[in-house]
């Protein structure tokens, strides 16, 4: 019988940690540090299931996702709308999302045993529906695949899955031992890119930022914050910078945060997590009066390759927006998809039309290596 709980501070830590010590992204420090800053649309759910022939634990999010939001989203990527959309956009609807909407294809579940993976996972469904009275599901892929189901859908019946925008990674080549031996490896036109960046941002003051700074700047950050999610394409749940100020005290996964400065005024940020072999920089701001004129993006773009070269990690998730970019550096896609469950089959008729439609923009991929 699986336990479900609304607090972090209600589990037991020892019980928790056995099954997910393996998975820092479900550490409770670490959920707790998102749990504390987001109160206001989102409840946390951590779900645990421990006997003798199941051990299971994963962390999930319930909150409530617009209607205006999947509009914006189709007008974004030029998707035809119709009545069905009108009516959408009319609509809040309460969903579970089970992983973590704010920092996406990060693992949010962990098993050390199962007896049967379908059954774990359709129980896992009816307890979260009938304690949360949901009966909207958001299942990205890696929970699947985490938990080892080639055919989700054969699973959970019904649902819907949709792709959705790529994760850019940057492989790390072994080979490289500094930023210096990357930008060899880049064809001439992209060396000469980076020269002209490095060049408009010289004036650039780049700063770690303390916890007493991020006190300091945290209006301004999240104003940077802001700016840039305004552009983004989709998004149920709204990141508060204000983490940061309990995720740079953990010793593990390690976060740094970055200010850019001019002339004493902050005009970016950038932020870095990582784990043993990855570094993630998913949370970035940006003040779009000077990026152009200075290259921030794409020097923010530049130090976190320096920064993950200088880690020896093997890779670099840049996350999902800006695709062509991101790829400007060397950044590849990961196809990702989400399965979405809804169990009423009149409200399923309505929405599976839109959300078939759903497709990632079209963009070109670049090859700036040699």
């Amino acid at each position: 019988m699986f336990k479900l709980y609304t607090k972090s501070e209600s589990i037991d830590a020892k019980q928790w940690n056995t099954i997910v010590n393996e998975n820092p992204f479900l550490w409770l420090s670490f959920k707790q540090a998102f749990e504390q800053s987001h109160q206001e649309n989102v409840t946390h759910l951590f779900y645990l299931l421990d006997n003798k022939t199941n051990r299971l634990a994963g962390y999930a999010q319930e909150f409530g996702l617009y209607g205006n939001r999947i509009i914006t989203y189709q007008k974004r990527n030029k998707l035809g709308r119709g009545i069905i959309s009108f009516i959408m956009s009319l609509l809040k609807i309460r969903v579970v999302g089970l992983g973590n909407g704010l920092i996406t294809n990060i693992q949010n579940v962990s098993a050390k045993m199962l007896s049967s993976k379908e059954e774990v996972i359709v129980s896992l469904i009816e307890k979260i529906s009938q304690e949360r009275n949901i009966n909207k599901f958001i299942i990205p892929d890696h929970f699947f695949s985490t938990l080892k189901i080639e055919n989700p859908i054969s699973v959970i019946p019904n649902m819907i899955k949709v792709e959705v925008e790529e994760d850019m990674v940057l492989p790390i080549n072994p080979m490289w031992k500094t930023i210096s031996d990357y930008t060899q490896s880049l064809k001439k036109k992209y060396r000469v890119r980076q020269k002209v960046v490095m060049k408009k941002s010289q004036e650039i003051d780049i700063r770690l930022l303390s916890k007493s700074d991020l006190k300091t700047y945290k209006t301004t950050i999240q104003e940077l914050f802001f700016n840039v999610q305004g552009r983004s394409s989709f998004g149920a749940i709204t990141f508060n910078t204000n983490t940061f100020q309990q995720l740079i005290e953990l010793d593990f996964p390690k976060c740094k945060v970055y200010g850019y400065f001019l002339k004493e005024k902050m005009i970016g940020f950038s932020s870095e997590i990582e784990d043993k072999n990855t570094l993630y920089s998913y949370f970035i701001g940006l003040d779009y009066e000077f990026s152009k004129a200075y290259s921030l993006y794409e020097r923010i773009l530049i130090e976190s390759i320096k920064h993950g070269i200088a880690l020896q990690k093997k890779a670099i998730v840049f996350g999902r927006t800006a695709a062509e970019f991101k790829s400007n550096v060397g950044a590849e896609p990961k196809r990702s998809f989400i399965y979405i469950y809804i169990k009423s089959p009149v409200v399923r008729y309505l929405l599976k039309p839109i959300l078939q439609n759903i497709k990632p923009k079209r963009w070109v991929q670049r090859h700036p290596f040699k």
